[in-house]
């Protein structure tokens, strides 16, 4: 049977924490889900070489090597609960506190798919003069406020087929700001009871449609 990418991040998080800890537990899972991830078992060696300047992986290479290969064989193994809320506690805090360094694959999530849908959903609920208005303000308050160029630009263009949304270079900070935009855009055309339920109901057709815990779209609304 083929797992998910949920069951196999379950899967190197129960070997790994058997080992690591801390800090190097949580970076070693990043680089795996960033980077390895998609990619087939065989590849996990690879990924313990990258993670070859954690101590504990750099001692015990070949053990968890055979652990982890163990594991994502066998269909039957006990797995732990999946780590990816801890996950992103950890990336926050590391953002946070700016202690970053230049061997991090903190990579950045992309959330095109996730932010697409969205939009879809929202404007699709919407008159065509309405959309265009609510557009037009969300454009302006981005302007206004320095938002990230790049999203600035994408959703200028969005709904354009011939420019399809590319959101892999803009990060979750600005996806947020904007579709508050665009929120309020909403709230003065048509108050606040309706931008509410359209908001609410194209989060939910995003998280339907969404299998990766990195992009939940809920995260959209956290202030």
């Amino acid at each position: 049977m083929t797992m998910t990418i949920e069951q196999k991040r379950r899967a190197v998080f129960t070997v790994l924490n058997a080992t690591l800890e801390g800090d190097g537990l949580w970076r070693a899972m990043w680089r795996w889900q960033n980077n390895y991830a998609q990619k087939s078992q065989f590849e996990l060696n690879g990924f313990l070489s990258d993670c070859r300047d954690i101590p504990e992986v750099a001692e015990n290479r070949a053990n968890l090597y055979r652990q982890l290969i163990g594991v994502l064989m066998d269909g039957s193994a006990q797995l732990q609960p999946d780590p990816m809320e801890d996950m992103l506690k950890f990336q926050s805090d590391q953002a946070q506190s700016n202690t970053l360094d230049r061997m991090e694959l903190f990579q950045q999530q992309d959330w095109t798919q996730v932010y697409d849908v969205v939009l879809t959903t929202l404007f699709g609920q919407l008159r065509s003069d309405t959309a265009r208005v609510v557009k037009r303000y969300a454009m302006e308050q981005s302007l206004r406020h320095s938002i990230s160029q790049d999203l600035a630009y994408a959703f200028n263009l969005w709904g354009d087929e011939r420019h399809p949304l590319n959101l892999s270079a803009v990060g979750l900070t600005d996806l947020k700001r904007l579709l508050n935009f665009i929120y309020i855009g909403v709230c003065e055309c048509l108050g606040p009871v309706d931008a509410d339920r359209i908001l609410s109901q194209s989060i939910r057709s995003a998280a339907e449609s969404n299998s990766d815990p990195a992009t939940d779209p809920r995260q959209l609304l956290e202030k």
